[in-house]
């Protein structure tokens, strides 16, 4: 670089796109989980520092990061700092300090947490590189459930087919399992679904409330398919330990409620209907899939906060589904937690909850408002209202 010459000069693309990446996660997480908003801070300030070309971090981290898309790498080199963090490495003791997962209670402003992060990533640089350029991504939140009981509380089947896209280790096929209670502003708590435990996961929810008295109970589940080009199969406790690991690590009852859902999934899979979970590279393969599956029974495909990772960002998603689904003699209920492209969330990164029906050819799509992407709090608008009037008489 000459003396004349700026330091943002010479720029790899790569890196303001991971500058940018890791900033918008730390505006996300702001408030949210405030740990993880100061580590995605400080990344992302290395990240724009002018020094950026002399910082041998950020040299490593463009190294390890190419050929990947940045939103992943945001997040799988925080899990693989966390997966080592619940393994209790003894490089890792000082930043453990920080992670409630494990006991930690240490404020996230402490002055000393920059050398602490960095010294941590450098003493595992190697395993990070290899987690970072080899695993993808497993957004087991297992609060997602909500994207597909609520819609299915509406409708009077017997039976239903479910379909997971991006279904990762499929513990949100076992949804049913769980308990979910919506609190609206008076501090009233409508329970969904009669799951024979406590209220597991609770929404605050605002906005159109009518139909949330007229929910019911939930159809028979004949079927439990979950596709994702890389399914994430829990053969060995090392498997989820991995699942852990995403849990971002200042939000120890995400984790409590990851250990549910596990123990959900154990009991399905002892059971008659258990989850099946298929390699399929959407959207490319989705049509085949699609086209494979047979029977009589409704069926409810969902995804949440998926499209993301997609290469299309999920823009073929619509014409694939639609298709099949208008030519099917069964019911289609199509049911997603996506970010919107064609408005503005009322809070930052927030999803548009939407919902599609076919039958017999035709075809409705609902807005049902905005969720939180971790199922905290919901927004509904006046289409909540619309589809819980008209689901009751789709056969």
């Amino acid at each position: 670089m000459s003396p004349t010459s700026s330091p943002f000069e010479n720029r790899p693309p790569l890196i303001d796109r991971l500058a940018y990446r890791f900033a918008a996660q730390e505006k996300f997480a702001r408030g949210y989980a405030p740990l993880y908003a100061r580590l995605f801070g400080l990344i992302a300030g290395w990240l724009s520092a002018p020094e950026w070309a002399a910082d041998p971090l950020v040299n490593w981290l463009l190294q390890v990061a190419a050929g990947r898309r940045s939103l992943p790498v945001t997040n799988l080199l925080l899990a693989g700092l966390h997966q080592r963090v619940l393994a209790a490495e003894p490089d890792v003791a000082e930043l453990a300090a920080y992670y409630p997962t494990v006991g930690g209670n240490k404020p996230p402003d402490e002055d000393d947490l920059p050398q602490i992060l960095r010294a941590a990533i450098r003493h595992n640089q190697a395993e990070l590189g290899a987690f970072i350029q080899q695993a993808t991504v497993q957004t087991n939140e297992t609060a997602r459930g909500l994207a597909w009981v609520l819609p299915l509380s509406f409708v009077s089947w017997k039976a239903v087919h479910l379909v997971d896209l991006g279904a990762s280790a499929g513990l949100n096929l076992v949804a049913d399992r769980r308990s979910f209670g919506l609190e609206d502003p008076t501090g009233k708590v409508i329970i969904l679904n009669d799951a024979p435990r406590p209220v597991q996961f609770q929404t605050r929810v605002t906005g159109e409330l009518g139909p949330l008295a007229r929910t019911g109970l939930l159809p028979e589940i004949t079927g439990r398919s979950g596709i994702d080009i890389h399914p994430f199969l829990l053969e060995t406790a090392a498997d989820e330990q991995i699942l852990r690991s995403f849990i971002w690590a200042d939000q120890p009852h995400r984790l409590v409620r990851l250990e549910e859902g596990l123990a959900a999934f154990r009991e399905i899979q002892a059971g008659d209907v258990p989850v099946r979970l298929s390699a399929v590279d959407i959207p490319a393969e989705l049509p085949e899939f699609l086209h494979a599956r047979e029977g009589h029974d409704p069926v409810l495909i969902y995804n949440t906060y998926m499209t993301v990772y997609l290469s299309d960002r999920g823009e073929s998603l619509r014409e694939i589904i639609g298709q099949w689904a208008k030519t099917q003699p069964r019911p289609v209920l199509w049911t997603q937690w996506e970010p919107a492209r064609d408005k503005d969330p009322p809070h930052t990164g927030w999803c548009a909850w939407t919902v599609d029906c076919w039958q017999r050819g035709n075809h409705r799509q609902w807005h049902l408002g905005w969720v939180q992407p971790h199922g905290t709090e919901a927004q509904f608008t006046s289409d909540f209202t619309t589809m819980a009037e008209i689901l009751p008489n789709v056969y």
